[in-house]
């Protein structure tokens, strides 16, 4: 008579992954308390610029060198209205280089905060490894790319202030200002990927 519910899978049967192994269930959130997230807020109102100010300065810097098409104005750019940032001072002095380096600095903070999310084992792409081997290589090659070419331009742009200005400056200091740049750019991004995970643990 019941022989018929055999055809059913259990209800709650685990999800499994093309590996054979059951999917772990997803942790469960506990709410962070509003001084966790005031403090957060106010320390990135610190930090953030800070942090970008020094980055803009000197990326900007390596971008104009490697590709000068970047030293274009801002208020030279097609876009109605834009010329009037020519009458105000600091403004015009604006370029291509700086908007860009704005950008970068946001996208490497966050993909230093998607690696570590995914260190930390809370990510979805090193679950790829076995799935999609091949997606999982392009996505690492292509962040690690990233992350190469930015310290790459910070160490020109930084050689390139320290030629014409820092004449006695001893050779070690650009590649150890880079390295220091770099370290702390992860130390950025893992202090965010600590917050976004902390309600998880």
């Amino acid at each position: 008579m019941f022989d018929g519910f055999d055809q059913f899978d259990q209800a709650f049967m685990p999800e499994s992954t093309t590996s054979g192994h059951a999917r772990a269930a997803p942790p469960l959130r506990r709410r962070r308390t509003i001084k966790q997230v005031v403090s957060f807020y106010m320390a990135n109102l610190i930090v953030m610029p800070i942090m970008g100010l020094v980055y803009a300065s000197v990326i900007a810097d390596g971008i104009r060198l490697l590709l000068p098409i970047f030293r274009r104005r801002l208020y030279q750019l097609p876009i109605p209205g834009v010329g009037l940032a020519r009458n105000f001072d600091g403004w015009d002095r604006a370029d291509l280089a700086i908007v860009v380096s704005i950008l970068l600095f946001g996208v490497i903070t966050w993909l230093w905060c998607k690696i570590w999310i995914e260190l930390m084992g809370y990510g979805s792409i090193l679950a790829q490894r076995e799935r999609n081997p091949i997606v999982f290589m392009m996505i690492s090659i292509i962040a690690g790319v990233i992350l190469l070419l930015d310290a790459g331009i910070f160490y020109y742009g930084l050689a390139a202030q320290t030629s014409s200005g820092w004449s006695n400056a001893p050779e070690y200091i650009v590649p150890a200002a880079t390295l220091i740049y770099s370290c702390g750019l992860a130390v950025l991004g893992w202090w965010h990927a600590d917050y976004h995970t902390n309600n998880l643990h």
